[in-house]
């Protein structure tokens, strides 16, 4: 078997045990998903130019691997979103990986180099018992799928189909391909004591998701819309939160802002439309004064 073909089925692996680890509760998965993603990336930098040493997320996600093979246990917890929390929250995606404080702390004491715990740390979604670790993961996939379209590998696997299709859908409808990940609590309350209470196993996620119509495009269809907009929750949301939510419909390209006029590549949701429409209003008080 040729170098080149051997790295084409590791990333086949990847990809398959991606997908199972996105349904799955099982703490094992993540620690098997790490140990490929390494194996794969390895195998892609001897066959291609690619280099992933400065990548963020890769480092980050290697540092945890390493530590979850050499050190000790990541202890980690596989949580979601149920499709009805938007009404008590705002997130990008429903799944989440959850692990306590201390692992990180207990990490990035022993990690050696600099750079990974800068890496590490910004590439997690800290919260004040737990950090996320989904969203460079799912980031750092996203990147993988596109170093492999740009060295025209062979990828042959239902999973990377469907993670493709994902894709073209989110080109085609104007959303942005990468997660900042961060659940933003709308009441202002504590976010710890939502992810401990409120959060759905994953078996109840892919429950909820088989009960979803599929539309057209082959995708999932939600129909999790407020009956009305929700104008008394944005009121009680932190300042902070709103801004972050602002920053992030901006920064990912969704949302431009030109003058007191605002245009979004996809449909605003309510909570989203509300803050807009606020910001509006202060950037028109402000130009009128």
């Amino acid at each position: 078997m040729t170098p080149l073909k051997s790295c084409e089925l590791e990333l086949v692996r990847f990809f398959n045990k991606y997908y199972k680890y996105c349904s799955s509760s099982d703490s094992d998965d993540l620690k098997e998903l790490l140990g490929v993603m390494c194996s794969a990336c390895e195998k892609l930098e001897r066959v291609t130019p690619v280099n992933f040493g400065k990548n963020k997320k890769y480092r980050a996600l290697k540092a945890l691997r390493n530590f979850a093979t050499h050190e000790s246990e990541l202890l980690n917890t596989s949580k979601a979103l149920s499709l009805q929390s938007k009404k008590e929250v705002h997130a990008e995606v429903q799944l989440m990986c959850l692990l306590p404080k201390s692992v990180l702390d207990y990490a990035m004491r022993n990690l050696k180099s600099k750079q990974t715990k800068k890496f590490l740390n910004e590439s997690v979604v800290q919260y004040g018992k737990y950090f996320d670790i989904y969203p460079p993961l799912f980031n750092f996939t996203v990147d993988l799928y596109f170093e492999i379209k740009a060295q025209q590998l062979h990828i042959d696997c239902e999973s990377f189909k469907s993670f493709e299709n994902s894709i073209q859908y989110e080109k085609r409808n104007g959303f942005p391909h990468y997660i900042k990940g961060k659940v933003v609590m709308l009441d202002g309350s504590d976010v710890d004591v939502y992810l401990e209470q409120k959060t759905i196993s994953i078996e109840s996620k892919n429950e909820e998701n088989f009960a979803a119509p599929i539309g057209e495009d082959g995708l999932y269809s939600y129909l999790t819309g407020y009956k009305e907009m929700p104008y008394k929750e944005v009121a009680t949301m932190n300042e902070a939160d709103k801004l972050y939510i602002l920053n992030l419909l901006l920064e990912s390209g969704v949302l431009k802002i030109d003058g007191e006029n605002a245009t979004s590549t996809r449909p605003l949701e309510p909570v989203e439309s509300i803050i807009v429409s606020d910001h509006l209003k202060k950037i028109s008080v402000v130009s009128n004064t």
